[in-house]
């Protein structure tokens, strides 16, 4: 199955010059925690979610969220914990969503979709054709259509040869043998934590394909130019809330030729191993930006098991 074949047609969205009390009021009657920014043309150009609005580390954002997003769908009164997150001057979808949107193809199939919703880690992927949006996959959508795609087909008998179901019988105990002692019973604890194991490492593995499937995608994309001009006017916005940077790029550290090592040093040669998207805002910054004064700094996000995870390019222009 595809895609289009397992995603929800109707999607709610906003659009870039939406205010956030539109914003809130989308995602309280919509029942859900994030809606996509779409543009005009029915391109997805950011996300915004619950957090954006109210905070990742507002107090009471978990057992309260419809509070918070009512108190601002209504023009409420707002406590001093939701001013301390939320910019005064961010007023618009635009101003807080995060972008990219992570979108794929009406055509992706679902080992595409879980890899994608397993390595960006995200619950939810947008799913466009013609670059304008045509759905939403959700981790349930794609579960459920796991579950029908692996689902045994029993044979259909005849209806009249169908034999009545027989009585229900109450399963006896099984019987503790004799002699069982504890090394017994030690030896079930190991066995059962091999398990756990096996499972782990199959898990990892599925992990790692479909992080390399995604890094393989990324290094044959490259960034067009309406896609460049859309980070800028991001980077204009923050710079209008008073930021003095703002991150241009996330991507897999292994998109680097050398899997992140030299900007991780760092070494001063680290432009040499970006490819994709990340060689592409590269070559913008060096030619369009630099000039101008604005700096680029690389960096790794973060260090999942201890190795470089996801990389970072910001765009500086602070003192």
């Amino acid at each position: 199955m595809l895609a289009r074949d397992i995603m929800t047609k109707t999607v709610v969205t906003v659009p870039p010059k939406a205010t956030l009390a539109e914003v809130a009021k989308a995602l309280l009657d919509a029942r859900v925690s994030a809606v996509p920014v779409v543009d005009p043309t029915g391109r997805p150009v950011g996300v915004v979610s619950e957090w954006d609005l109210i905070g990742q580390h507002a107090p009471e954002r978990v057992l309260r969220r419809d509070h918070w997003l009512a108190r601002l769908a209504e023009g409420q009164p707002l406590s001093a914990e939701y001013v301390e997150v939320v910019q005064p001057n961010a007023r618009m979808a635009e101003e807080i969503m995060t972008t990219p949107a992570i979108t794929i193809d009406d055509d992706a199939d679902m080992a595409t979709i879980a890899g994608v919703l397993s390595v960006r880690k995200v619950k939810r992927v947008f799913v466009v054709k013609d670059e304008r949006l045509v759905g939403v996959v959700s981790r349930a959508d794609l579960a459920r259509a796991l579950i029908v795609r692996d689902a045994p087909t029993p044979a259909r008998a005849p209806l009249e040869d169908v034999p009545p179901p027989p009585p229900p019988v109450a399963a006896a105990p099984a019987p503790i043998e004799a002699g069982v002692n504890a090394a017994t019973f030690r030896r079930l604890v190991e066995a059962h934590e091999d398990a756990k194991r096996q499972a782990r490492e199959l898990e990892h593995q599925a992990h790692e394909r479909a992080r390399l499937a995604l890094v393989k995608k990324l290094a044959g994309e490259h960034m067009n130019d309406r896609a460049w001009h859309d980070l800028l006017e991001r980077a204009h916005a923050a710079a209008e809330r008073g930021e003095k940077d703002f991150l241009l790029l996330r991507f897999p550290s292994a998109l680097c030729s050398d899997g992140g090592r030299m900007i991780n040093a760092p070494d001063p040669n680290w432009p040499t191993t970006l490819r994709g998207p990340a060689a592409d805002v590269y070559e913008h910054w060096r030619d369009e930006l630099k000039p101008a004064g604005f700096g680029l700094v690389a960096r790794i996000l973060e260090f999942p098991g201890g190795y470089p995870g996801d990389a970072g390019l910001t765009l500086t222009w602070g003192a």
